[in-house]
């Protein structure tokens, strides 16, 4: 791997770090009453159920 591709891969992980940072500090500000498991079920594994919360 190139030193300008190991660059950009890092840059990469470290911005997707970031995102996922902020988007957790977000969802714990609104979600408090929720459960992560009530939550993961209702936003993310919604399609596997069909929605037949």
């Amino acid at each position: 791997m190139t030193e300008s591709m190991l660059s950009f891969v890092v840059g990469l992980a470290i911005l997707l770090a970031v995102l996922a940072f902020a988007l957790a500090r977000r969802y714990l500000r609104e979600q408090k009453g929720e459960g992560m498991a009530q939550w993961l079920d209702t936003h993310h594994m919604g399609w596997m159920h069909h929605h037949k919360h």
